[in-house]
């Protein structure tokens, strides 16, 4: 007996499909039921309605039928979807460039950071409590003289960040927020959490922690978690919201005659997005928090440094925990999949435009998938497939060459 079994991806879709019909129905008939069951009571004499007590009421019966198969629909799509993407070559190819990328980008944003500090843009230094400080180099903090003195001060700290225009960075110098710009973080924000965290290992390393030093490290640590959390939760709220409105626009293109399962696929679509930036950006602070502390071993360099490492694992992390929170999400989305439809309906013709768009890339995906595994299944051949199609084209090329010449010779045979 084979140890490989054949499963169409496509026939699992359809059964999710199916189910969300009878879903529908079962709907309206308990709805139904209900209705007529209230009428009958309500018209019935009084003397009567005593035997109407033990009367079951279909509404709940039929809540919990459905809730069942609701959640039968969601397991079956979640696996036929699962087995789409193990067979689709392209997109594990996808998926593995998105990786290599997000890493590439860490490694960039790590050199970027070292090279800040190496040419001395901005040092660390201990002084005499063994507590650390920093310094600007003197061309930088000049720099900062000629910028918050001018009247162009504004025009240069919105060039470096919009943000830096807000109440909480007026009285910020502006070599403190070209250090942010590169590391992230405002320079006195990283010595009070590298030192933060040193009090910390400390204490737990020669059996003396008080609560003093807990709670300095709790303070400085939310203050840090809280500047990672800008970022962490716009990024990945950026990309989710992306992700869903492809999502959504694909739903159209493949269920806009199909308004009951639309509305499902829709908002799960809604719930995943929402799950997804929850679980990722959670993660990605959290792991920029941890890294940091450790990184603070080596000194405040080690602390930007760690924080970067530990919000890119961090989000890795969150990324297989929400796996594990999509169908609770799922769940409470279809809850309020009839608003979420309203909604959307609303941009229906921009969706329904996408959703051609994102059909013809998937249709165009199907092919290469197709032509990379008749490669892998007869390799020989599929290259002599192509030898063919090489030596059926120079033929043909040659034919209109020749074709050319004589039409020429026989017209221009007076010269």
């Amino acid at each position: 007996m084979g140890n490989k079994i054949s499963v169409d991806p496509d026939r699992l879709e359809d059964l999710a499909n199916e189910f969300v019909s009878h879903l529908s129905k079962i709907e309206e008939e308990y709805k139904s039921l209900h209705l007529e069951l209230v009428n009958l009571i309500s018209s019935a004499p009084a003397e009567y309605s005593h035997c109407f007590y033990q009367v079951g009421d279909p509404w709940g019966t039929g809540n919990q039928l459905v809730d069942l198969l609701s959640e039968m629909e969601i397991d079956l799509r979640m696996t036929a979807n699962k087995f789409s993407d193990a067979d689709n070559l392209v997109g594990q190819l996808y998926k593995l460039h998105e990786k290599y990328g997000a890493l590439t980008a860490m490694g960039a944003l790590v050199s970027k950071q070292l090279a800040f500090y190496g040419l001395g843009f901005t040092q660390f230094i201990k002084n005499s409590d063994d507590v650390y400080m920093y310094k600007h180099m003197n061309a930088l903090n000049k720099l900062t003289d000629v910028v918050d003195n001018s009247k162009f001060r504004n025009v240069a700290r919105a060039y470096l960040n919009p943000t830096f225009l807000l109440k909480k960075y007026r009285d910020v110098p502006f070599a403190d927020l070209v250090h942010k710009k590169v590391a992230k973080y405002l320079p006195g924000d990283v010595v009070k959490y590298t030192d933060s965290s040193k009090a910390l290992f400390e204490g737990i390393k020669h059996r003396a922690l008080d609560s003093t030093t807990f709670k300095s490290f709790l303070q400085t640590g939310a203050k840090f978690a809280k500047t990672n959390a800008v970022s962490a939760v716009l990024v990945t709220g950026v990309m989710e919201t992306g992700g869903m409105g492809l999502k959504i626009s694909e739903n159209y293109a493949k269920y806009g005659d199909n308004p009951e399962v639309l509305k499902r696929e829709n908002a799960k679509a809604v719930g995943n997005a929402v799950n997804n930036t929850v679980a990722i950006s959670g993660g990605s602070i959290a792991g920029a928090v941890v890294g940091g502390a450790l990184g603070s071993l080596v000194g405040p360099v080690g602390t930007v440094v760690g924080a970067v490492a530990g919000s890119f694992v961090g989000g890795l992390v969150g990324e297989q925990a929400a796996k594990l929170t999509a169908g609770i999400a799922e769940k409470a989305a279809i809850v309020i999949k009839e608003p979420i439809h309203d909604g959307l309906e609303l941009i229906k013709g921009g969706l329904e435009k996408a959703g051609k768009v994102v059909e013809g890339v998937n249709n165009g995906a199907d092919f290469v998938n197709d032509q990379i595994k008749d490669t892998i299944a007869d390799p020989i051949g599929k290259v002599g497939e192509i030898g063919k199609g090489l030596t059926k084209a120079k033929e043909t090329a040659s034919s209109l060459a020749d074709g050319a010449k004589d039409f020429f010779e026989d017209k221009f045979s007076f010269f």
